[in-house]
This record gives C-alpha cells, sequence and structure tokens, in this order.
C-alpha cells in the first residue's frame, strides 16, 4: 500500500512540477512578446502544416517584415497566417501594407497596421492540434486538475493527523 501511495505521490509531484514551470514558460513567453498561435488550415502546406503551434514576435513591427515571411493578421473574424509576397512603403519608409498569399492557391490578402498580428519565430507541427483539443474540452482539464489537487492533499493530511496522533500516543 505504501508503495502505491508513494507512486501516486511521485506523479503528483511530477505533474505539479510540469504546471509550473509551463505556467512560468508561459509568463516569460507573453512578457518577451511571443504569442501562440494555432494554423487552423492547409493554407500553408507543407511549410506549415494544419495543426502546428506558431510562436508570433508581437513586438515585429511591420517595418521588420520582409518578402517571404510568414505573418499572422485577422482576416475577417478569423486569424490567419501566410507568406509575404510584397511590402509597401510610404515615402517616409513606413510600411502601410503588406501583400500575402495562401501556398494552397494563388489568392492574396492586404495586411494593414489595425490587421496586423506578429511575424512567425518558430513553427511546431502537429501541437496545435493538441492545444486546442485540451482549450475545447477546458472545463474537463480544471476538472482533472481539481480531482488532482484533492487526492494529492487528502491523503497528506489525513497521513499527519495519523502521525499527530500516534506520537501522541507513543508519549
Amino acid at each position: 500500500m505504501n508503495k502505491v501511495r508513494c507512486t501516486l505521490s511521485n506523479i503528483y509531484t511530477v505533474l505539479c512540477c510540469v504546471v509550473v514551470v509551463l505556467g512560468v514558460v508561459s509568463l516569460i513567453a507573453v512578457i518577451m512578446g511571443i504569442r501562440p498561435f494555432v494554423m487552423i488550415s492547409e493554407s500553408m502546406y507543407p511549410e506549415v502544416p494544419k495543426n502546428s503551434l506558431v510562436l508570433l514576435d508581437t513586438r515585429a513591427n511591420m517595418t521588420d517584415v520582409a518578402v517571404g515571411d510568414n505573418v499572422a493578421y485577422v482576416l475577417g473574424k478569423v486569424e490567419a497566417m501566410h507568406k509575404t509576397t510584397r511590402v509597401s512603403s510610404d515615402e517616409n519608409g513606413n510600411v502601410d501594407e503588406i501583400v500575402v498569399r495562401s501556398l494552397a492557391d494563388e489568392g492574396t490578402s492586404v495586411v494593414t497596421a489595425d490587421t496586423y498580428l506578429g511575424k512567425e519565430v518558430l513553427s511546431i507541427p502537429a501541437v496545435g492540434g493538441w492545444i486546442r483539443g485540451v482549450l475545447d474540452y477546458k472545463w474537463i482539464v480544471i476538472g482533472i486538475a481539481c480531482v488532482f489537487i484533492i487526492v494529492g492533499c487528502i491523503p497528506r493530511k489525513i497521513l499527519d493527523e495519523k502521525k499527530i496522533v500516534e506520537s501522541a500516543e507513543g508519549n
């Protein structure tokens, strides 16, 4: 019984550490201007497959974008990411629009300062689909986390109370 309890305690500790590390990494990323983006279509295949997790540099201005860079932007009511084909600047050298296109077809879109979200830093295939799945069922995930917390805390409290009683009886 102690072996099972010890194993469960170790699993609980590892899961808590993973949650803390992910939280710290996420906080650092937000502070550094990195934003996650999940590629929900095949429009950038094969360069960025569907369900890839894309990290965007939100501090990169439109002036930092070059032809060939992947940029994320708001397209209607959804967020999209496509490849830059042209960067247009005004007479002062300020970028006023970026023309992007999908790799899947020849359609183009115009990205302005109002719709620009950021420039791709890193793309991790398949991870975005997993994250979307977790977010779609976030209340279930929160419930499971609560169960882990309860299961991890209650036995420790009971064991501590037993130790106190045993030590009082032993004296």
